[in-house]
């Protein structure tokens, strides 16, 4: 069969916007689409795949136009649902013949969207499910919904089929890595642990390595290490790095390499050190915020353990920078946050940030909390891809205009160049401990003359005199401090730059919005309180209710917390899985016991818990709990299906919500 995998690409799309806008960069696209090379490695032999990424090649019309495909994969997230329903639309349009199947992060919350529209959707990964699809389509029996049940084992994922886009990899910024999956923590807005479950699943080190000697041969520029916590096991990674560094350092140029960690990392000395040797250049963290209370509102607990400007400084200090992604529009912030937010760069000496509105991404928790509330307004066509610019909440403490116009003020002001040559001054100033990576600076300079060439033309003829005063300023402070240090500064100086025309973009369209939302108030509607909860939870709840109860009883004191306990396992179950059950299988039940373990988790007052079958020791053992029957009373699963009737507050409606209004 010949097989097409695509991922979607936007005009509108700010990040591709602004790597267009530097010529330098010489790079239409950041991340290469490690998604679909994954994908494509799980393939089974003797099938012809090809990756088409509209973010580097274009728009996919044409090829599917003139070439005809047996199978037309879609990858997206949330904020490519529009252009993934103009791909089907077009293919329906022009009698494209290929079965249209869509998988990817964001497509198991949007399926009511999408079932009617495509022949085949993934819910989950796919190890295991995407061969057998292939098989079944090459059979003539393909399925409408592959789910995969239980969690591969990373040590059989094979390496992606980065040969079939290798003429494209030096295009990339930065390409993809993947060593581990499952987030231990469980911040409200984020839905990961029902992809890839809490227990942190490894890559084999060796398989990593092999990895990483596959895209240097390639010619990456850099290698993104794209787990939801790099460092969620500390034996595991501590174990890669000390042989990452002298892999890296055996190259004839050394990769610069990136990631995402949490703020605890800034307790671990060796840890850091093994970072910088290796030579990663940043570290992504949720910062979110410096209020104790809206970290609250979030469930980021694991920021409340210290000092966050003082974890930066330190992580810092070995000459890392720290890209902080910041949030404003929790219950507790007020018009104060957006100078709270500003004082914190200046403190920590942020050169690289990302600062959103809040967002209740479709099917986490926080999205039905606040819909319970009635507190989250309908998509619009303009606001689809923008939610981390427009947001889809009714603020607390503000009105929707206010945080909107409050971020754009905020967008506007905290680029100042002058602000910015003062926080990159102090950053370098504040490196400590220089990373032990091998200077190349000849090889350096020869590989990548044509972009410094390119960035010093630019910084001295594009660019309004203060941002080249910065630029020039950084360049000059590096050469005294030290010259090996250059190309981290160049690094440190691109993602400001990078900032800086983001937040002039993301600016304007909050203005933009704003302004509509105050002359045309009638369009922002905001969706029922009501949760829909389906035939078949209602039919099934006797053996949902005692699988909660068998998996939340051994950890609880007392008949309230254990009742309370399950009906908020059952709530959450039910919010994120309910309108998909059919029968209550292995998936469900794998389902539940996360909703189950999540409960606990929070009730013990920590964000984490062991995944999987895992035992939970947050109480007692199962002695200890005097008249609590094995199994549930007589009643139980109809006291807990009116108590979730009371709870979600049922009519109709639901997922059907999540519809566009008339932009």
């Amino acid at each position: 069969m010949k097989i097409l995998l695509i991922n979607p690409g936007s005009s509108e799309d700010i990040l591709t916007r602004v790597m267009r806008e530097i010529p330098y960069l010489d790079s239409p696209a950041f991340f290469a689409p490690h998604a679909l090379a994954a994908v494509a490695a799980v393939t089974p032999e003797g099938h012809d795949v090809r990756i088409h990424d509209e973010n580097l090649r274009g728009p996919v019309d044409g090829l599917l136009k003139s070439e005809p495909f047996d199978v037309i994969g879609i990858t997206l997230t949330t904020n490519q649902l529009r252009r993934t329903l103009a791909i089907v639309e077009l293919c329906k349009q022009h009698g494209v013949s290929g079965r249209i199947v869509v998988g990817g992060i964001g497509a198991g919350t949007m399926m009511a969207r999408l079932h009617e529209k495509v022949g085949t959707l993934f819910w989950g990964e796919v190890e295991d499910t995407w061969p057998r699809f292939v098989r079944d389509m090459a059979a003539g029996c393909p399925k409408d919904v592959y789910q995969q049940v239980a969690k591969p084992d990373m040590a059989n994922t094979p390496v992606p089929r980065w040969d079939l886009i290798g003429g494209d990899i030096r295009r990339y910024c930065a390409v993809s890595v993947q060593t581990a999956r499952g987030c231990p923590f469980d911040c409200a807005f984020c839905d990961v642990i029902y992809t890839y479950g809490r227990k942190v699943r490894m890559k084999p080190v060796e398989r990593v390595l092999d990895e990483v000697r596959q895209l240097e041969r390639l010619g990456a520029k850099m290698v993104m290490f794209a787990d939801d916590n790099f460092a969620a096991d500390r034996a595991y990674v501590k174990d890669l790095l000390r042989k990452l560094g002298p892999l890296n350092n055996s190259f004839s140029l050394p990769l610069g390499f990136l990631t995402q960690l949490d703020i605890t990392i800034a307790e671990d000395d060796e840890l850091l050190e093994l970072l910088a040797d290796s030579n990663f250049v940043e570290v992504q963290i949720g910062i979110e915020s410096t209020s104790a209370a809206s970290l609250k509102d979030m469930n980021k607990h694991q920021n409340l353990k210290g000092d966050i400007v003082q974890a930066v400084k330190k992580i810092q200090s070995y000459g890392i920078v720290v890209m902080a992604h910041m949030i404003i529009g929790t219950d507790s912030d007020d018009a104060t946050a957006f100078e709270r937010t500003a004082a914190f760069l200046r403190d920590a000496n942020i050169t690289h940030h990302q600062c959103h509105p809040l967002i209740a991404p479709p099917g986490t928790k926080m999205w039905y909390d606040l819909k319970r509330q009635g507190r989250l307004v309908a998509f619009t066509d303009d606001m689809r891809d923008r939610l981390d610019i427009t947001t889809n909440i009714l603020p607390a403490q503000m009105t929707r205009v206010e945080l909107m116009e409050g971020l754009a003020d905020y967008w506007d002001r905290v680029h100042d160049p002058a602000d910015y040559t003062q926080r990159a001054l102090a950053f370098l100033a504040g490196i400590k401990r220089r990373p032990k990576v091998k200077e190349a600076m000849l090889v350096s300079l020869w590989r990548n003359r044509s972009m410094m060439t390119g960035t010093f033309a630019y910084y001295t003829r594009k660019v309004p005199p203060q941002q080249r005063k910065a630029f020039f300023d950084v360049v000059k402070a590096t050469q005294k401090v030290s010259p090996s240090l250059m190309p981290r500064m160049m690094f440190v100086h691109t993602g400001y730059w990078m900032d800086c025309l983001r937040a002039r973009h993301a600016s304007a369209i909050a203005r933009d919005q704003a302004a509509l939302e105050k002359s045309q108030p009638q369009r922002i509607q905001a969706l029922s309180k009501q949760t829909l909860i389906s035939v078949a939870l209602r039919d099934r709840m006797p053996e949902i209710a005692r699988a909660a109860y068998a998996r939340i009883r051994p950890q609880v004191a007392s008949r309230e917390e254990l009742f309370a306990r399950t009906l908020e396992a059952i709530i959450d179950y039910h919010d994120r899985f309910g309108a998909t059950l059919e029968t209550f299988d292995e998936v469900h039940a794998d389902h539940l016991s996360m909703a189950c373990d999540r409960v606990l988790a929070r009730a013990a007052g920590t964000a984490e818990v062991g995944g999987g079958n895992a035992s939970l020791d947050l109480q007692a053992q199962d002695g200890n709990f005097g008249s609590l029957a094995a199994g549930p009373p007589p009643g139980f699963a109809r006291e807990i299906l009116d108590a979730l009737d009371r709870a979600v507050n049922v009519a109709h409606g639901g997922w059907e919500d999540m519809e566009s209004v008339p932009g």
